[in-house]
């Protein structure tokens, strides 16, 4: 629950050790290391920056991608069903990643790779440029003479071109076509596929364009062209090619298929690579490692003869941290105090791995303040909550606990994805909890209707009903609005927390207590319109109404200048305007908590829908009962999936808005300390 105390440490050691002294903090994975110059602000007068070469890491690196690159290409990873639900980082083994350091032949193998990437771009450039020549031609494949045929005549102009069907009727029984000028209608050669396309387009038309040849003398070729131009001519330069397009193309063709045939053979030889992918996604996460531990250096900075290296290590970590010093560096000097303010320590929590899956919740939020709490604790028993209201279904919760189950153990050394597995198997028994309570099983699937007079399931269902939210949606929800009310309470008595942990004993009663005895004088006086009330309660509330707004008003303004100044912002605050709260948002925090009775109805009234819809199909002759169990399946694991994210998402709005607000305080940074990193891979001990 508590946010792990951290200790500032500056470590003073001879320059020569400083790079054994950096792997051992490495391998300790202790300390998080911080720049010396932002720590101290005059050690850039004393002291000089660290400077360190990554040109090593990057070219392994840069090797590396490139083998990498090829598989993802020509060979990438077949993913699990557990792989496609999150990134599961590769484990790595310390022994087993010290063998391949050593004996893995990469030299080799990159020599093959760069080959092979070599031969595939080449091949890539020729593949590309075979695809634009032919997409050139392929307008010109039906031309039924050699194209070359034009450029060999020497005693008369002769140019190719398009007209339509009228317009080459017109030009031949123009007067002004000059008498030296001959137009002949060029008849395309059939290819694969012509009957069928002039069928589809109904036969030629008027409008139609056909291709000429027009040859003349060169004296009479200006008059030529004016009478070409009237009629609508186009000429069409011919691609510079020998022979026909049509030969062209079926050369070019069979240049694509040997081109393509050694893309296969480059895919064969990288499928050789893929049987070392391991090997090589381990020598990766290495490199990344090493240069981030180089990097890592660049934050020390040296005089002479001391180079200094300062960070921040838990409080629990300082005793084996210093142990480690005085037996493998007795030269070495280690500062320890508490951090400042100013410092801006970086938070770790530490947490019992009951709680454990909770804080992501909370991450995706943002990490808390370093003086203040972690309140994963606090939000696991209100999200469960909210996600079996919103989900509640027996038979999806038993699904949903299945599914983690499965999850669970198949990712049990990956953190991330594991706990979050986790987190849905405790959501998956609150679903299963309040799927009783609200008679919810694959909706009203239980019904006699379904299963038969008196079923087990039936009989089961209607001993564990409390309410049908269907039936009696009003009263769910002024059970969803009491849950808003007293979540809203719930927050405002961990803001109290927040501020006594700090000290501050005047906010932990002005911005907390105050509201907490106005708020119940307030929802007692709302209630009071809608509904009889007791005449003592009434009054009650009414004396905590006022009693709250009296000690808001002379505490609310307690900032501001001037007597007046205070009051009116006092009473400003009240409506909610300034101040740390306010009755308005009180009341739109509270009405935000329908969307549990909203969930809660959407999830049982598509799932009774998807059953009437089924038992339509039942009475078909012979077929009907396989129709029946299959439109179940299928429409069911379709609610399942929407409702799980539906019920998901409105539980994290519920805390992040409407509960985070009242007292969370974010704007930390995570611990990081110095140790093995890799953004594709962990480190991990074989047991």
């Amino acid at each position: 629950m508590a946010i792990d105390k951290m200790k500032k440490v500056t470590l003073l050691c001879p320059v020569t050790a400083t790079q054994r002294l950096m792997k051992k903090l490495h391998e300790m994975s202790v300390m998080e290391v911080v720049d010396v110059f932002d720590r101290y602000e005059d050690a850039r007068e004393k002291l000089t920056r660290q400077e360190v070469s990554t040109e090593d890491c990057d070219l392994e690196l840069q090797r590396l991608n490139l083998i990498i690159g090829l598989m993802d290409l020509f060979a990438p990873e077949k993913k699990s069903f557990v792989q496609g639900l999150a990134p599961v980082p590769l484990l790595v083994d310390p022994q087993e990643l010290s063998r391949i350091k050593t004996q893995f032949p990469l030299d080799a193998q990159y020599a093959a790779a760069e080959d092979m990437d070599t031969e595939y771009r080449r091949i890539e450039r020729a593949i590309g440029d075979t695809e634009n020549r032919l997409k050139d031609l392929r307008p010109f494949e039906s031309v039924p003479f050699p194209v070359d045929a034009l450029r060999k005549i020497q005693s008369a102009k002769v140019v190719f071109g398009s007209i339509s069907r009228q317009g080459l009727e017109a030009l031949v029984r123009d007067a002004a076509l000059p008498a030296l000028a001959a137009v002949e209608e060029v008849v395309p050669i059939r290819l694969a596929g012509d009957n069928d396309n002039q069928k589809k387009s109904g036969g030629a038309s008027a409008r139609e364009n056909v291709w000429i040849l027009v040859a003349c003398r060169p004296e009479v070729g200006e008059a030529l062209r004016g009478v070409l131009d009237a009629h609508g001519f186009a000429e069409i330069t011919l691609p510079q090619i020998s022979g026909t397009v049509h030969e062209m193309i079926r050369s070019l063709e069979g240049d694509l298929d040997e081109l393509q045939g050694r893309v296969k053979g480059i895919v064969a030889r990288v499928e050789k690579l893929v049987e070392h992918r391991k090997e090589f996604l381990m020598l990766k996460a290495f490199w990344e490692d090493n240069r981030k531990l180089s990097l890592a250096r660049t934050n020390s900075a040296h005089a002479r003869w001391i180079q200094v290296v300062t960070g921040f290590v838990r409080e629990m970590d300082v005793p084996g941290l210093e142990a480690v010093l005085k037996a493998d560096f007795p030269t070495v000097t280690a500062c320890v105090e508490d951090p400042l303010p100013e410092d801006n320590p970086p938070v770790n929590i530490s947490l019992s791995p009951m709680v454990r899956p909770v804080q992501m919740l909370v991450d995706l939020f943002g990490r808390p303040a370093y003086n203040t709490f972690d309140p994963s604790p606090f939000i696991m028993p209100t999200f469960l909550l909210f996600f079996g209201i919103c989900f509640g279904d027996v038979a999806y919760g038993g699904m949903l606990l299945l599914l983690s189950l499965y999850i669970m153990h198949k990712t049990k050394p990956y953190a991330g994805v594991y706990n979050f597995a986790r987190l849905m198997f405790y959501a998956g028994i609150t679903t299963i909890i309040f799927g009783f309570l609200l008679g919810s099983w694959f909706g009203d699937l239980y019904a006699e209707k379904y299963l038969g007079e008196n079923n087990l399931m039936y009989r089961i269902m209607m001993t564990t009903q409390v309410i049908d939210p269907i039936q009696k949606p009003i009263v769910v929800l002024m059970a969803a609005l009491a849950i808003g009310m007293f979540n809203q309470f719930y927050g405002i008595a961990l803001k109290m927390y927040s501020a006594i942990l700090r000290g501050n004993k005047a906010e932990a009663l002005c911005d907390g207590l105050l509201w907490l005895v106005i708020l119940p004088g307030f929802v007692v006086m709302i209630a009071k319109m809608f509904a009889p009330v007791p005449a003592p309660l009434f009054y009650l509330g009414l004396v905590l109404f006022f009693a709250g707004a009296l000690g808001l008003i002379l505490t609310q303004g307690r900032e501001s200048s001037g007597l007046a100044g205070k009051l009116i912002t006092g009473v400003i605050s009240l409506y909610g305007i300034v101040g740390s709260y306010g009755l308005t948002a009180f009341i739109g925090d509270t009405m935000s908590y329908c969307r549990l009775l909203a969930l809660s109805l959407t999830t049982a009234i598509v799932a009774l829908s998807f059953n009437m819809m089924a038992d339509l199909l039942r009475p078909i002759p012979y077929v009907g009962i396989f129709l029946f169990i299959f439109v179940l399946i299928i429409a069911h694991i379709f609610n399942f999936l929407i409702s799980v994210l539906g019920a998901f998402v409105h539980s994290m709005r519920l805390i992040f808005v409407e509960f985070f607000g009242r007292f969370y305080e974010t704007g930390s940074r995570s611990f990081a300390p110095l140790g093995f990193d890799s953004k594709s891979a962990i480190l991990h001990r074989q047991q």
